[in-house]
């Protein structure tokens, strides 16, 4: 995948609504935040939650710790100035 293909996979990503509430609720979170929490937090499927995982992860989004079953999810610096910049346009 180039630079450019990444590029529009993001824009893409960030089309709806979901992936947006996801990045806030684990940015927003003051406690371990965990994919099943999302879940719920934001009225989605566990497994459209975990597929949403998985993309923001090999884009370098978000990263988790833990074991197979319970992974903490933390966003990385990427991730944080994609949120920011959302955010900011939502504003």
């Amino acid at each position: 995948m180039g630079l450019d293909d990444s590029k529009k996979s993001i824009a893409k990503l960030f089309l709806h609504d979901k992936p947006f509430l996801l990045l806030k609720a684990i940015s927003e979170s003051r406690q371990p935040v965990y994919a099943t929490m999302i879940s719920k937090k934001i009225d989605c499927s566990y497994a459209y939650i975990v597929r949403l995982i998985k993309i923001m992860n090999k884009l370098g989004l978000i990263d988790f710790e833990g074991s197979n079953h319970k992974k903490i999810l933390n966003l990385t610096p990427k991730g944080k100035k994609i949120f920011k910049a959302l955010f900011e346009l939502e504003h």
